[in-house]
C-alpha cells in the first residue's frame, strides 16, 4: 500500500494514516493533479480539477476555469475542491494537507456557487502556513480594526 512513501522533510504526522502513508483521498489526488501535468505540461498550467471531498476522485476532465468546473458538477459541487494546476509539483503529503483544509471549510459552512465569488481558500506560501492552516491556526492576519 504506501509503505514505500517517502515523505516531505516537515509532512506533519498527524496526517498520516496509522501505517505511515497518507489517505487514499490525497493520494489519488496527486495522483489526478501529476497526470495532468505530466500529459500536457505547458497546456494544463491553469487549468482546473476537480475532486470530491470524501473519496478524492475526479472525473479526470481538465477544465479551463472554476466556474466552468463548479457548472459541470451538475448540483453537487459543494462536494469537490476545485484544484489549478500550476508549474509546483503536489506530492501525497501536499494532498492530504490541500484535502485536510478543504474538508475544514466545508465543515464551517464554505460552499462552492459558481466561482465568481470572492470567498475562495488561498494557498499558502510556505510549508509552515499550510500546516498552520491545516490545523486551523491563523497568523500574520490583519482584519479591520485590528491594528
Amino acid at each position: 500500500m504506501n509503505e514505500r512513501l517517502i515523505h516531505q522533510i516537515r509532512c506533519p504526522i498527524e496526517n498520516r494514516t496509522q501505517w505511515g502513508g497518507h489517505s487514499d483521498a490525497a493520494m489519488r489526488i496527486a495522483d489526478t493533479y501529476r497526470l495532468h501535468r505530466l500529459a500536457d505540461l505547458y497546456g494544463s498550467m491553469g487549468k482546473v480539477i476537480a475532486c470530491r471531498l470524501d473519496t478524492g476522485e475526479s472525473d479526470n476532465v481538465l477544465y479551463d476555469s472554476r466556474p466552468s468546473a463548479i457548472s459541470h458538477q451538475k448540483n453537487s459541487e459543494n462536494y469537490f475542491t476545485f484544484i489549478q494546476i500550476t508549474p509546483a509539483d503536489m506530492t501525497p503529503c501536499e494532498a492530504e494537507i490541500m484535502i485536510k483544509v478543504a474538508r475544514m471549510s466545508y465543515d464551517k459552512g464554505a460552499r462552492n456557487t459558481d466561482g465568481f465569488g470572492n470567498r475562495e481558500i488561498i494557498k499558502r506560501l510556505s510549508w509552515e502556513d499550510e500546516i498552520a492552516q491545516s490545523k486551523g491556526i491563523v497568523t500574520n492576519v490583519r482584519l479591520e480594526g485590528n491594528h
